[in-house]
């Protein structure tokens, strides 16, 4: 491992792992010092403003790394992320009206998605420094976000006791940093100024699938989420959220170590290296097997004392305690289909990466409302899991086909 790929792991990694820590810790916060209802606005905001960010990044960001031909300009990519991104946040703002919600939990919506696109405005601009093998800036800027993230939420709350209020500012600091640093910086490396190659039609076009796998993607889990707020209230999900929390900081920094080794990946798959590849694929397998080995461990010791240390103002969360071995599963499951999503997009299998997530979300939506009913809460961590696990074995059926379609000649 050269130096710098070891810089870009070690500063991605903690960067982007803190960024998450302190937006996950919004629901924590919000319960704290908003209360439980103000963060079951906040819950629902988050479950609808996911989808709109899967959509708004079009699941572009590993087709642009892997472009080595240069297929699309640099403007190009930049072009296509302002229509994404209004788009998105239309479509957001259209399933706020189009379901009853009150005035306020549309204004909810509304800035929490505006915060949230705010991270894919961005991403098309880490796309030309992580192609530029630069991770290393990436993760500083979320780090630094991650900071402000936290800051303008205790103290909007502090000190105006809005949620409203917070999240306006809260929208205002991230687009800021991301216009004023983020921005220059990736500009360095971008050659925005090269001409000719395929237009934004034409991009949009080609990583159509791809958008729709990564809003697909984020609906199977958002899914059981939603139904869970329909069914059993805002408050429930909220419970929900907040147990999911600490489950989810090894989601998230399991998908940003493998971030990293997307370059790596393509590099195998276009050199048509049989063997370093299924190298790859198998150390990948032993990393989620130990991982999910030791989050279930870590739950079953620790799980009832942490939930009792983040949420102590509202101690009926203790009661819930057990849902955190099967969000462990539904943890290790969401980062196997994101890994394999990436793969599948590296070796450009748009038919597969579509009928995968098509096949979780069916499964989602078709287990979530009975299980939910007869189980509550456990039923949403039962439909999360049965929709990730079809879902990932899909996507690895396809992908085993695909790699041994292409390193058949070698």
């Amino acid at each position: 491992m050269n130096s710098q790929l070891r810089k870009n792991l070690v500063f991605n990694t903690a960067g982007s792992l803190l960024f998450y820590v302190c937006q996950a810790a919004m629901n924590l916060l919000v319960t704290a010092l908003a209360g439980a209802a103000a963060n079951g606005l906040l819950a629902t905001a988050m479950t609808i403003a996911n989808v709109g960010l899967s959509f708004a990044s079009y699941g572009m960001r590993t087709f642009q790394v892997s472009d080595e031909a240069g297929k699309y300009t640099d403007r190009t990519y930049l072009a296509s992320r302002f229509v994404t991104v209004a788009l998105a946040w239309a479509a957001c703002m259209g399933f706020a009206f189009v379901n009853a919600y009150t005035s306020r939990q549309r204004w909810v919506i509304f800035l929490y998605t505006g915060y949230r696109l705010v991270e894919s405005a961005s991403d098309v601009w880490h796309g030309f420094l992580q192609k530029a093998e630069r991770m290393d800036i990436v993760g500083i800027s979320f780090g630094v976000r991650g900071v402000f993230t936290a800051g303008a939420v205790v103290g909007g709350l502090l000190l105006t006791h809005d949620l409203v209020i917070t999240l306006a500012v809260l929208l205002a600091l991230n687009l800021g940093y991301v216009v004023l640093v983020d921005v220059p910086l990736a500009r360095r490396r971008a050659d925005l100024g090269r001409t000719g190659g395929k237009s934004v039609p034409a991009l949009l076009w080609e990583c159509l699938p791809l958008a729709a796998y990564a809003s697909l993607n984020t609906a199977v889990g958002s899914a059981p989420r939603y139904f869970c707020e329909r069914i059993l209230g805002e408050v429930m999900l909220s419970y929900f959220a907040n147990v999911f929390l600490p489950v989810m900081m090894l989601q998230v920094a399991a998908v940003y170590l493998f971030v990293p080794f997307i370059t790596t990946f393509s590099r195998l798959w276009n050199g048509k290296d049989r063997a370093g590849y299924f190298k790859a694929l198998r150390m990948m397998g032993l990393c989620l097997a130990v991982l999910w080995a030791a989050g279930t461990a870590g739950v079953l010791v620790l799980g009832r004392w942490g939930l009792g240390f983040l949420y102590p103002s509202t101690p009926e969360i203790l009661d819930y305690t057990g849902l955190l071995v099967p969000l462990v599963a539904c943890a290790v499951c969401t980062v196997l289909v994101t890994v394999l999503c990436n793969l599948l997009t590296i070796a450009r299998g748009m038919r597969c990466l579509i009928l995968g997530n098509l096949a979780g979300l069916a499964a989602a939506l078709a287990v979530s409302t009975p299980l939910i009913r007869a189980f509550g809460l456990w039923g949403a961590a039962f439909a999360t899991l049965a929709g990730f696990g079809v879902q990932a074995a899909c996507l690895l059926a396809g992908l085993l086909r695909a790699a041994n379609a292409q390193f058949a000649a070698r």
